[in-house]
């Protein structure tokens, strides 16, 4: 239903995995920051920790053919296919901010009529998250987190923004809690926010100020939590997707460790048909 306007052209960006890469450097979580710097999560996830766990091997995964959604291990030829990488990636949304495998199932069943249609029972939910945190703690920083709101009622995002927590004690405060930090800082790192420790401009504050204040035929039309949308004029597309992603790309730290989330970009005429852009 979204499509420019004749002449124009939509170009997307937006930060990938980015929830992912602030939980894994909060947490310090070994497996979760090496997926995200060399791999892909979501296989990982499903090859490491849901579905080939039981074989002696430190899985290495590939994708042979750019045509086939299919990961191989280059070390023991196991495989990853679709359906198991959205496994895991449903498993990685829900085990880091503490659901439950009863609740999991419900949300994944929720969206079983929906491609690729998948069900999970409560029996085997609860086997895919005692996989999914065997391999990946985070455990040690959930207890941060409940020593925090036990000293202050308070949590501080990657950016110093603090939020105060008034919920009763227990289960749903945690959760609630444990997701603030990830959220916010995703907000707050792709809006513009600058980082006191770095000291670097980006985000859409500096997409607007470079790709569309100087430009009466440029504006953004869309944010949504860590992407955007510009409609420009056709001809300078993919020079604007360039932009938009190299202003998205740039450092962050946390626990003293300096990290960049990826970012990634495209365009086309409808928003649902979007390719591939830089």
């Amino acid at each position: 239903m979204v499509k420019a306007p004749p002449g124009k052209i939509l170009v997307q960006c937006d930060l990938s995995q980015a929830e992912s890469w602030i939980v894994a450097f909060r947490a310090n979580e070994r497996n979760m920051k090496h997926a995200l710097m060399y791999g892909d999560i979501h296989t990982e996830s499903a090859g490491n920790a849901l579905f080939h766990a039981d074989k002696s091997c430190g899985h290495k995964w590939e994708r042979l053919d750019p045509k086939i959604k299919l990961w191989t291990c280059e070390n023991c030829r196991a495989t990853v296919d679709e359906l198991m990488r959205y496994v895991g990636k449903r498993y990685n949304h829900a085990s880091a901010y503490r659901m439950g495998p009863d609740r999991a199932a419900q949300v994944i069943n929720k969206d079983s009529d929906k491609p690729p249609y998948f069900t999970v029972t409560v029996k085997q939910s609860k086997i895919f998250s005692e996989a999914w945190h065997s391999y990946f703690h985070l455990k040690p920083w959930w207890d941060d987190i409940e020593q925090q709101l036990f000293r202050t009622r308070s949590i501080t995002n990657a950016y110093g923004r603090v939020r105060v927590f008034f919920a009763q004690w227990g289960n749903e405060l945690f959760k609630e809690a444990t997701a603030y930090d990830p959220q916010s800082s995703v907000a707050d790192h792709f809006n513009g926010k600058v980082h006191p420790e770095l000291g670097v401009v980006g985000g859409l504050k500096e997409i607007k100020r470079r790709l569309v204040d100087p430009y009466k035929d440029h504006k953004i039309i869309n944010q949504s939590h860590d992407s955007a949308i510009l409609e420009c004029p056709k001809e300078v597309g993919l020079e604007m997707a360039a932009r938009m992603k190299a202003l998205l790309l740039r450092p962050l730290v946390i626990n003293n460790e300096e990290f960049t989330i990826p970012a990634d970009a495209e365009w086309g005429e409808r928003w649902g048909e979007l390719e591939k852009a830089a």
